[in-house]
């Protein structure tokens, strides 16, 4: 897999990036909440959440100044405040697929993980009986956390991707906004007839086709090395032990050197 490049370096903003653009191609904003999403993009979080507060009181009930709002909280790093704002938004539309995935993120950040697996089950649950407004065959952003200052951010995929058919990426985002090292779940045998040269590989797998993996490998890439930081035989780990061995590997090792 190619290093990708960002143009946000903080938790909220690489998040949030990605969250308005789902939403701007999931849902039509009301040409009234233009200017709030602006200021969400421009990271200006607390002029963002005061202009979906007004267009809220002048139309009680709106689920999209309600997500607005916790939109803005998460930009302030206030994850119960945040969390608070996407309850009440599933509360009164259960299928807002991306409030659910928001509290995901939230979920994460305050270490609630039995919450985390809940809404990562019900977003799960959606794709498996084909609900519309969700798609087996997109990522969600679930995590972020820092080591040794070096910024992560994780990415899921439902449907195993590419050569490797990878199951979580781990991206560590320099100050330059950049992708410069990742680290993936995926299939162990996948991943060394990718790195086999002259082996027959296919690119994803074809629709309402999901590949049986029964061993995952946790490997590093940085551009210039790569290698396997541990092995799962019994088949795929939980989330929340995959992220604990990274971060034992990542906190035994020096910080690579910023660029």
């Amino acid at each position: 897999m190619k290093l990708n490049s960002g143009h946000r370096v903080t938790t909220a903003a690489i998040l949030l990036s990605a969250l308005i653009a789902t939403c701007a191609a999931q849902r039509p904003i009301p040409r009234e909440l233009v200017p709030a999403h602006k200021a969400l993009e421009d990271k200006h979080y607390q002029q963002a959440e005061q202009l979906f507060a007004d267009y809220l009181k002048a139309h009680p009930g709106n689920i999209d100044a309600q997500e607005g709002i916790g939109d803005a909280k998460l930009g302030l790093h206030q994850y119960e405040a945040a969390e608070l704002q996407y309850r009440a938004v599933v509360a009164a539309q259960p299928e807002f697929w991306l409030a659910h995935k928001n509290l995901v993120i939230v979920e994460a950040a305050l270490g609630r993980w039995e919450e985390f697996d809940r809404e990562r089950a019900v977003l799960r649950g959606a794709r498996q009986r084909g609900a519309p407004g969700i798609s087996t065959r997109e990522s969600d952003v679930i995590d972020a956390f820092d080591v040794h200052g070096e910024h992560w951010i994780v990415r899921e995929y439902y449907e195993p991707v590419g050569r490797s058919l990878t199951r979580y990426n781990f991206e560590y985002f320099g100050t330059d906004g950049r992708v410069r090292e990742y680290v993936s779940l995926e299939s162990a045998d996948a991943a060394r007839s990718a790195l086999t040269p002259n082996t027959a590989v296919h690119i994803g797998v074809e629709p309402r086709t999901v590949p049986v993996i029964k061993d995952f490998a946790l490997n590093f890439y940085t551009g210039k090395s790569h290698g396997t930081i541990k092995l799962y035989p019994k088949g795929e780990p939980t989330y929340e032990h995959v992220r604990a061995d990274l971060r034992h590997w990542l906190l035994s090792r020096p910080a690579l050197a910023a660029h």
